[in-house]
């Protein structure tokens, strides 16, 4: 039996939508069916039915119920590496398209809460921490660099 209760967290707490969706009882034709309803599958079942496709979408709990619903909200511009890490292992071209990837997804999500009016209380802005000196050290050097 699928849990539907979501794990504490801010998404859980704040979300503008917490109704229950109904156990799927009936048949349904589809062109495609995306199973899972966290960030991954609902990006790709809208950009399919942008496209046309008749796509259903089903989810085992609810609705951002795994790490879709468990993580700060933030639309992070980066990788687990810097770009500067990424150009000195793997070259300047490689480096900047992974930086043109990384704003892509920023702008697609801000393309779908304009174009289909998410109510997700969306505000620019983000957060660049040091957990401890060498870090600090990094975020005060690239301050001075920008």
């Amino acid at each position: 039996m699928p849990t539907t209760s979501h794990a504490n967290s801010f998404y859980a707490a704040s979300a503008n939508d917490k109704g229950m969706r109904p156990a799927l009882q009936e048949n349904i034709k589809a062109d495609i069916c995306v199973i899972g309803a966290g960030y991954t599958g609902m990006s790709t079942a809208l950009h399919l039915a942008e496209s046309g496709y008749k796509v259903v979408v089903l989810e085992g709990s609810r609705i951002g119920f795994g790490a879709s619903g468990r993580n700060g909200g933030q639309i992070v511009n980066s990788y687990s590496r810097d770009v500067d890490f990424i150009e000195k292992h793997y070259g300047k071209e490689v480096g900047a398209e992974m930086g043109r990837l990384a704003f892509e997804g920023g702008r697609i999500i801000r393309r779908f809460v304009e174009q289909y009016d998410i109510h997700c209380d969306l505000k620019p802005g983000g957060i660049f921490a040091a957990c401890n000196n060498r870090q600090f050290a990094e975020l005060q050097q690239k301050s001075k660099r920008q």
